[in-house]
Parts: C-alpha cells; structure tokens; sequence
C-alpha cells in the first residue's frame, strides 16, 4: 500500500484509471442510507433485518446497499445457520469516516472563532 506522505509536497498525481477505484469508494460512502448502513455494521456482525430494523428501511433496500458494499469490498457476509451476518472487511472505512467526521469538526470550530 502507498501512502502519500503529505508533508513532502512530493508525490505522484495518480492516474484517471488509479483515481477510479478510489473515487468508486468515495461514491458508495457518500449515499446517507449506506453510510449508516456501513456504521451500524461497523458495532459488530449483524443480520440484514437486524440493519432493516434499527435504521427503520425495508429488507430488500437494506440487501440491495449491502450487495453495493461488497462489490466495493467494503463488508463481507459470514453464513451461520440461514442466516448471514455482515461485517465489516477492515476497519479502514470507520478511519475514512472518522478522518472526515475530524475535518469537519475542525472546520466548524474555526468557523466559530
């Protein structure tokens, strides 16, 4: 994994084709239903009516976002018994959001000075 050690001001600009992954990422994070999808899955595994439940969706829009967070390798689902409980793959995605949750924090709090 490359990390762009900001500090230098000496990094490669990447390419369209090594942006597209990233973005695609950025793009499943950004719809609300998904990121709250992704944070309660995030507390540990939990069953698709169990997510249905607590965010007060349906099912199906429920298993459709999840289909959405695996293709992008974000949660994986772990079968026991006939049920499927979802996870998160790592915990890169809570530090994405988390980073993010930061900035804006900051951003605000120099707003108000």
């Amino acid at each position: 994994m490359t990390v762009v050690d900001l500090d230098s001001n000496d990094f490669d600009l990447p390419s369209k084709e090594e942006l597209q992954p990233i973005i695609e990422v950025f793009k499943s994070m950004s719809d609300p239903t998904r990121m709250r999808i992704i944070l309660t899955v995030a507390q540990g595994p939990i069953t698709v009516s169990d997510i249905a439940n607590k965010l007060d969706l349906s099912v199906s829009n429920v298993s459709h976002q999840l289909r959405l967070l695996k293709q992008e390798r974000l949660v994986t689902g772990e079968r026991l018994d006939k049920q499927i409980f979802y996870r998160l793959i790592d915990d890169h995605v809570i530090q994405i959001y988390s980073l993010t949750k930061a900035h804006i924090e900051e951003k605000n709090d120099k707003k108000s000075q």
